[in-house]
């Protein structure tokens, strides 16, 4: 049987309670970024960390990239998933927040695992195609204008059998709307694209806000 249920309060209450293991570390990192007001909302849930660290361990990426940090809650999630010598590179245009993701990462014990660069995404991207780097797994969710360039570099990045995520791909529900709104139209441009693209098996997912699995073949 096939069932679309409604995605109400209830629901997200529900899930907030049965979705995934209370985890400690990650409800302080969580409330803390609360703190920081509007600008939190940048943040994936609690549910999604769990959700990518699942992942990371089902697939034992050696080599990973993280564009866009934020406070480090991506960021500790992948890093928890590595396998022994596993290491990631977490990049953010910004140092605003590396204090709090870098406490919690001590906190966590993954801060050995993980190399943070404060540089542009795009430019880091090319920087590591410069140097014919590649990558087992890669997490997306910095700025969306950019987001068709991210996922062309990450392909060109990706190892035969790497998996890429996408956060914010239904980027709330408005990729359904007549728009001319940019953000939301390079998202949907990009969802278009990757339906397309031979390189690459995908499924969009309606966690969150959206997320994308994409293995290349």
């Amino acid at each position: 049987m096939s069932t679309q249920i409604e995605i109400n309060k209830n629901t997200i209450q529900y899930l907030d309670l049965f979705g995934y293991k209370n985890d400690k570390n990650i409800n302080q990192l969580v409330n803390e970024t609360k703190k920081l007001g509007n600008v939190s909302k940048m943040q994936i849930s609690a549910g999604q960390g769990k959700f990518i660290e699942i992942i990371v361990k089902m697939i034992k990426p050696k080599n990973c990239l993280e564009i866009g940090r934020f406070t480090g809650l991506s960021s500790m999630c992948i890093a928890r998933g590595l396998p022994k010598g596993g290491k990631l590179y977490a990049v953010d245009n910004s140092r605003e927040f590396i204090d709090i993701a870098e406490k919690y990462w001590k906190i966590d014990k993954v801060k050995k695992n993980i190399i943070s660069i404060i540089a542009d995404g795009k430019d880091t991207m090319k920087n590591f195609l410069n140097k014919k780097m590649l990558f087992d797994f890669i997490f997306i969710d910095a700025d969306k204008n950019n987001y068709l360039n991210y996922y062309k570099l990450s392909i060109k990045l990706l190892n035969k059998g790497g998996v890429l995520i996408f956060d914010n791909m239904l980027w709330g529900g408005n990729v359904t709307k007549n728009t001319k709104d940019k953000t939301t139209k390079t998202i949907h441009d990009l969802n278009k694209f990757i339906l397309q693209d031979k390189r690459i098996d995908f499924s969009l997912l309606p966690i969150a806000d959206g997320v994308s699995i994409i293995r290349k073949i």
